[in-house]
C-alpha cells in the first residue's frame, strides 16, 4: 500500500515537473515589460526601445518599454525586484546600478542578490559637450575658466550616481577645479537644458549628444574613453588633456532572481540573436554606441570586474548620492 502511494506521488510530481517544462517552452505567452529607469529620450530609453523592437519579431510576442525614472535608476529597479520573477518583467540596468552599491548606504534592493544578470545590450562612450555661448573651445580651455569662476560652471546628469555623474566627479576632482553638480531624471533633459543654457555642460552618452553635435547646437570637446569613437573621430581624448581619465556607460538586461532557467536560457539567445543582427548592430552603431548582445556567464563576468571599478571610482571621486 505504502509502495503503490510513493509510485502514484512519484508520478505526479514527474507529471508537474513535465507540466512545468512545457509552459517554460512556450514562453513568451503574452507581453513582456522592459522596465527602463530614466525617462524616455534618453540613451537607456533609446536602447531599450532598439531591442524592445527586435524582440517583438523574435518573440513573436510584444515587448513594452516602461519608464519609470527617479532615485538613480532604484524606483525601477524595486518595482522589478519586487515583481514576479517569471520573464514577463525585465529591468534594464545601467552602469549606474552598479555604481549605487557604493552610492547609496542603503538601498530597497540588492541588484547582485535580487537579480540575475541576463545580456549586456550595449556599450556607450560619453562626450564632453558645452553650451555654444561658453567661452570654451577645447578641455584646457574650459580647465581654465573652471578655475577662474570656481563654482560656476554647471553640469547637468542623469541623476545621481550616474555615469554622467561620476563623470563630472571624476573631472572636478582630476583638473582641480569646483563644479555644481545638477541632477535630472534623465539624460534627455539635461540636454534640452544645455541647449537652452540653463547649464554649462553634460559629460552626457553619445548616443544622447551625437545628433545635437552634428547639428551645431553643442559643442563636443572630449571623449571620456581610452579611444575615439568611430562615429566621431574628430573628437579628442580628454586623457590627452587629463592622463588617466575614462569612464563609460552601459545597458544590460537583469531578471527578478527565481526566474526559471529555461526563461532565462529563451531570453538571452533571443537577445544574442537580436543584438548580433546587421540591422539591429549599424542601428545601434550608428546612434553612438556599441551592440553587445552577451551570455548570462559573460555578462556576470563583466558585472564582477564593475562592481570593483564603480567602487573604487566613487570612493576615490567622494561622490555621493544627493
Amino acid at each position: 500500500m505504502f509502495k503503490s502511494k510513493t509510485n502514484i506521488l512519484a508520478a505526479l510530481l514527474a507529471a508537474s515537473a513535465i507540466c512545468a517544462g512545457a509552459a517554460h517552452a512556450s514562453y513568451p505567452e503574452r507581453s513582456i515589460n522592459i522596465v527602463v529607469p530614466f525617462s524616455a529620450g534618453g540613451s537607456t530609453d533609446i536602447v531599450a526601445r532598439v531591442l524592445a523592437n527586435g524582440l517583438t519579431k523574435a518573440l513573436g510576442q510584444s515587448v513594452v518599454v516602461e519608464n519609470k525614472p527617479g532615485a538613480s535608476g532604484n524606483i525601477a529597479g524595486d518595482y522589478v525586484a519586487r515583481s514576479k520573477p517569471d520573464g514577463y518583467t525585465l529591468f534594464m540596468g545601467t552602469s549606474t546600478s552598479i555604481a549605487n552599491i557604493a552610492l547609496f548606504k542603503k538601498l530597497p534592493f540588492d541588484i547582485l542578490k535580487d537579480f540575475i544578470p541576463v545580456s549586456q545590450i550595449a556599450h556607450t562612450p560619453l562626450v564632453l559637450v558645452v553650451n555654444n555661448s561658453l567661452p570654451a573651445d577645447d578641455v584646457s580651455g574650459l580647465i581654465e575658466l573652471a578655475r577662474k569662476k570656481p563654482g560656476e560652471l554647471n553640469y547637468g546628469s542623469g541623476g545621481p550616481g550616474t555615469s554622467q555623474h561620476l563623470g563630472g566627479v571624476m573631472f572636478s576632482t582630476m583638473a582641480k577645479v569646483e563644479m555644481t553638480h545638477v541632477p535630472y531624471k534623465g539624460a534627455a533633459p539635461a540636454m534640452t537644458d544645455l541647449i537652452g543654457g540653463s547649464i554649462q555642460m553634460v559629460f552626457a552618452p553619445l548616443i544622447d549628444a551625437l545628433s545635437f553635435i552634428r547639428s551645431g547646437k553643442v559643442k563636443a570637446l572630449g571623449l571620456t574613453t581610452s579611444k575615439p569613437a568611430p562615429q566621431v573621430p574628430e573628437i579628442p581624448l580628454i586623457s590627452k588633456t587629463l592622463p588617466g581619465f575614462e569612464v563609460a556607460t552601459w545597458n544590460a538586461i537583469f531578471v527578478p532572481a527565481g526566474t526559471p532557467a529555461a526563461v532565462i536560457d529563451t531570453l538571452s539567445r533571443k537577445i544574442a540573436e537580436v543584438m548580433h543582427s546587421p540591422e539591429i548592430r549599424k542601428s545601434i552603431e550608428q546612434q553612438g554606441s556599441e551592440a553587445i548582445g552577451s551570455t548570462p556567464a559573460d555578462f556576470k563576468a563583466f558585472l564582477d570586474k564593475e562592481v570593483i571599478l564603480w567602487k573604487g571610482l566613487v570612493e576615490s571621486s567622494g561622490a555621493a548620492a544627493n
